[in-house]
């Protein structure tokens, strides 16, 4: 396996622990289970573990992307070897047996540089799905039934918010995936 995959692994059940524990520990508040100074402390523990997702997921992004142009590198070497060997077989410059044997290797070589490139980017597709910040996974507290007094507040105007993000992620790795 490869090392990018499984720091990818490691990173994302981190992050999903601290989703788990972040969804605990507002339902603990919310039940009034646990006081606002005990909610407080527990998530500022998850904002600096989530901080520290954030630095490991970043390390291996670079990592990956150098991995995305090595394999790149690779699939052109690859590439020229194997248009070079089409050409000396045309020119009669090498046996059928040899342009066979090395024409079976070269595409061979070809399509698991392939594959392991499209791995890569679809890894880091996912890496990038993870929020960047903690502020993006902060839960705020939900306000006890019982704090709530009956007042007459007057009319209410609720503005409707469409939200576009999803789609417009979405469309990005479509686009993304196309080039």
């Amino acid at each position: 396996m490869f090392s990018w995959k499984r720091s990818f692994e490691k990173i994302s059940s981190e992050y999903e622990t601290v989703l788990k524990k972040r969804q605990a520990l507002n339902n603990l508040y919310s039940s009034g289970k646990i006081s606002q100074s005990t909610f407080e402390l527990f998530s500022r523990e998850m904002d600096e573990a989530l901080k520290e997702i954030e630095k490991q997921k970043n390390v291996l992004l670079e990592r990956m992307a150098a991995k995305v142009k090595e394999v790149e590198e690779q699939i052109k070497v690859l590439e020229r070897l194997l248009a070079n060997y089409e050409i000396q077989h045309v020119g009669g410059e090498i046996s059928e047996e040899e342009y066979q044997q090395e024409i079976t290797l070269l595409s061979l070589g070809l399509e698991n540089a392939r594959k392991e490139l499209n791995t890569i980017k679809e890894t880091m597709d996912c890496l990038a799905g993870i929020p960047k910040t903690a502020e993006a996974l902060t839960v705020q507290p939900t306000i006890k039934p019982e704090a709530v007094a009956e007042t007459n507040v007057g009319p209410v105007e609720v503005e409707t918010v469409e939200v576009k993000e999803e789609t417009q992620r979405l469309t990005e790795n479509a686009t993304e995936t196309q080039q």
